[in-house]
């Protein structure tokens, strides 16, 4: 039977270290060229020589504009360049080869990211995650629901966020805990309007890193809630639980439970809550505050001047619309020595505004409108959260 046909490629030839590979590629034979003896020496073993190798000829050369340049550079080098590229191309990059998916997939390209204002599908919030985003704004964006058909609300196990804006996002509730429920290493995080619950809550409760906390006029904190916080969140400096309809037991739960660390404090709207008693264990408790605001509390009287006075380092006051404090008590205000802002919006005639300047001399007083406690944004810039840049 005869061998195999070899037609169409090179066969596998084994040849000895000393034979001169010029004459195995030369269609010429030598002078002492045998053609019987080279047929046996195609299939004859190996024999006593000492040493072979295979030797393949390659048949396909790379013509002229052909050559892959990436293949000369480095993954170090490669991911340099790839970190240039907005993040649009670096998805377009990763389907280009394997090699070009793994480089763009690296964390440190992935370090910071913009998606407010957007419309985001859940599989899309999941891939992010995935890439080891550190700094991440959702501001105002839209997380669609997975699809019935798909692996419902998993995410990665170990999300590497730190800093996390999702103000005025619209998120499901129950997207929004199984987000948190795997996340563990949150410093800042933003969630103003968004509807919460009690398994939310306690999830916030397990990051102990955090800093900042933000829930302005979040809705379902109830005074469970609110004590898993305030107990576990022993970190805390800055906390925003403005406008959010907390009940009395609520109320009570955060001021007997906050951390004694907190920095920044924002309680307004608390419209019937909050009274002269809780501010009164509030500042005994806290005695590193220094910004206070307590807009709008109407409980409050003349009697908590007298205990805010009593505070140790409060530099920023807002007492703005607190109805039931007559304007002749902001006057014992000189005992805070340490005070350097007062707003007191909407409650006093610009005569009687006036006359506080006068008397308060080394006070400014109305000089900010809105308040900056906790939250990710201040004024008009939108590419930072919290200081952080959010694009590259």
């Amino acid at each position: 039977m005869d061998p195999p046909s070899n037609k169409g490629r090179l066969p596998l030839t084994n040849v000895s270290n000393n034979v001169n590979q010029r004459q195995c590629k030369s269609n010429v034979p030598p002078a002492h060229h045998d053609p019987l003896s080279e047929e046996q020496l195609k299939y004859a073993p190996h024999g006593s020589e000492e040493a072979f190798f295979m030797y393949r000829k390659n048949q396909r050369k790379a013509t002229y504009g052909e050559e892959d340049l990436f293949s000369l550079l480095s993954d170090e080098v490669l991911l340099h360049i790839l970190k240039w590229l907005p993040k649009k191309t670096l998805l377009s990059c990763g389907q280009v080869n394997r090699r070009f998916n793994r480089v763009s997939k690296d964390e440190t390209l992935w370090y910071r990211l913009d998606l407010s204002n957007r419309t985001l599908q859940f599989d899309g919030l999941v891939e992010v995650l995935s890439r080891g985003v550190v700094v991440l704004r959702l501001a105002q964006t839209s997380i669609v629901n997975p699809t019935p058909d798909s692996n419902y609300l998993e995410f990665p196990a170990c999300i590497k966020v730190q800093y996390l804006d999702l103000s005025m996002c619209t998120v499901s509730v129950a997207v929004l805990g199984a987000l948190l429920a795997n996340c563990r290493a949150l410093v800042k995080l933003s969630l103003e309007n968004v509807p919460l619950d009690g398994r939310i809550c306690a999830e916030i409760a397990e990051n102990r890193k955090l800093e900042a906390l933000n829930l302005t006029m979040c809705s379902g904190i109830d005074a469970t809630g609110m004590r898993l916080m305030a107990k576990a969140l022993t970190r805390l400096h800055s906390l925003n639980v403005s406008w959010t309809s907390l009940s009395a037991e609520a109320v009570q739960e955060l001021v007997r439970n906050l951390t004694p660390q907190i920095v920044h404090l924002n309680l307004s709207g608390c419209r019937s809550t909050l009274t002269d008693e809780k501010v009164a264990v509030l500042i005994k408790r806290c005695t590193k505050l220094v910004a206070l605001d307590l807009s709008d509390c109407t409980p409050l009287t003349e009697a908590v001047i007298k205990t805010l006075c009593k505070a140790r380092k409060i530099e920023y006051l807002s007492l703005s619309r607190c109805y039931n404090i007559p304007v002749t008590a902001y006057l014992n205000l000189t005992e805070l020595k340490t005070l350097r802002f007062l707003d007191l919006f909407g409650l006093v005639s610009d005569q009687a505004i006036a006359t506080l300047k006068n008397s308060l001399v080394d006070i400014g007083i109305n000089k900010y409108y809105h308040s900056s406690v906790a939250r990710p944004t201040v004024g008009t810039k939108r590419t930072s959260i919290w200081g952080l840049r959010t694009r590259d």
